[in-house]
């Protein structure tokens, strides 16, 4: 019988690759789609966007969490999201979701914690909220720069401005954040039921 190995330890196989290459894919197109169907409408693509990714999101990173159970999963989910973000051309929100990715991953520290419902809605809450207060970054870090590239991708002058007025208030921030964690955990508790209840009996995830 194979010796029990706990996840702490465990290296990544070609099929914990492949699977969350497969769950990435499936949430970036989820994520891209959403961003086009929001941008038309400032205020819930900026303070609702990342809460809606997040609570679509959750199914597809519960399933690559239950499948592969082993520890560097949010830290690569969140570092491969990042240097997407840098070949779309921004290269310095790379070291950011890597600094993402790490507080997410040490909020898994401990055995099969990427099999535990509370553990897992907790490290995917701190991805996604995350990913919310990224999209200050490029404003405080190179605001001309970010500018002319999000006019050239769809973005409005009122929009930006309203991005703005949002990264330079805290109340407003914090408004952002907490809309983005609520409706992502409302995404981890949905996304626990399907695998109860369709992913499991399917023999999708253990």
């Amino acid at each position: 019988m194979e010796k029990s190995v706990p996840s702490a330890k465990k290296k990544f196989s070609i099929r914990d690759i492949m699977t969350i290459a497969a769950m990435m894919v499936i949430c970036f197109i989820i994520m891209m789609v959403m961003s086009s169907l929001t941008l038309p409408f400032p205020l819930v693509y900026l303070y609702g966007s990342a809460g809606i990714d997040g609570f679509i999101c959750a199914v597809f990173f519960l399933v690559a969490a239950n499948r592969v159970n082993k520890h560097g999963l949010l830290f690569a989910w969140a570092g491969i999201y990042g240097l997407i973000q840098g070949v779309m051309g921004y290269m310095f929100l790379f070291p950011y979701f890597l600094a993402v990715g790490l507080i997410a991953e040490l909020s898994m520290l401990g055995k099969d914690t990427y099999r535990n419902p509370l553990r897992t809605r907790i490290g995917w809450t701190i991805n996604c909220v995350g990913n919310f207060v990224g999209c200050a970054v490029p404003l405080w870090w190179a605001w001309d720069s970010y500018t002319a590239m999000a006019l050239e991708s769809g973005f409005t002058s009122e929009t930006l401005e309203m991005q703005m007025a949002m990264v330079t208030s805290p109340a407003l921030m914090l408004l952002g954040a907490a809309i983005t964690a609520v409706l992502t955990f409302l995404g981890t508790l949905f996304g626990q039921r399907l695998l109860r209840k369709h992913f499991q009996k399917a023999g999708i995830v253990g």
